[in-house]
């Protein structure tokens, strides 16, 4: 048998919860709600750490690069044979660049001379601007001809040169042309050293 005491007890106790869920039930539905119905400012959001983005021009770097790898391919062939035929040269060279390629075919030529090896290069992309009309580009360089070097056609043996500087800093100008990047002109300094 209950005595009056328990009954009081557990009768609060049911009131407090009732009164309890009550109060819950009000909060929820009500706390969006503010003063003459605004909106209540919306709780702040975790702040996430940006991710660091890469670079917007990646792509268009790496393509130039590549562009400019293949010039200087094309570069060797031709003056290790004496002719533009098959080098692809005219492909990523224009203007000032493929003019130069060509004088210094014609000098070789003229000379009975060829080149044997290949440079060292370590081109870098120094400005891009894919925004002007057309898209242009600086590379620059330090080209290594240590083991580049000029020799008679005809007996192999090297030519002399003036510089005994092997390594020359060098700078290529570029544009984007047709949706393809070519190789526009050509700066290798003589008196720079890299």
């Amino acid at each position: 048998m209950k005595t009056a005491r328990q009954h009081h007890t557990r009768t609060v106790r049911r009131r407090l919860l009732a009164a309890a869920a009550v109060t819950l039930t009000i909060a929820a539905f009500t706390a969006g709600c503010t003063k003459d119905n605004e909106s209540a400012p919306p709780a702040p959001s975790p702040t996430v750490s940006p991710s660091p983005t890469a670079d917007p021009q990646a792509a268009e770097k790496t393509a130039l690069l590549g562009v400019y790898r293949a010039y200087w391919d094309a570069q060797l062939k031709v003056y290790a044979s004496g002719s533009t035929k098959d080098t692809g040269i005219e492909k990523v060279a224009g203007d000032k660049a493929y003019s130069k390629v060509q004088s210094t075919r014609a000098y070789y030529v003229d000379n009975h001379l060829v080149v044997k090896g290949a440079p060292v290069l370590a081109p870098k992309v120094s400005t891009m601007d894919v925004t002007s009309v057309p898209p242009s580009a600086t590379i620059t360089d330090c080209v290594d001809s240590t083991n580049y070097i000029t020799v008679e056609q005809d007996t192999g043996k090297p030519v002399q040169t003036i510089d005994s500087n092997r390594r020359h800093a060098a700078t290529y100008a570029a544009l984007k042309i047709g949706g393809t990047w070519q190789i526009r002109d050509s700066d290798i300094s003589r008196d720079s050293t890299c």
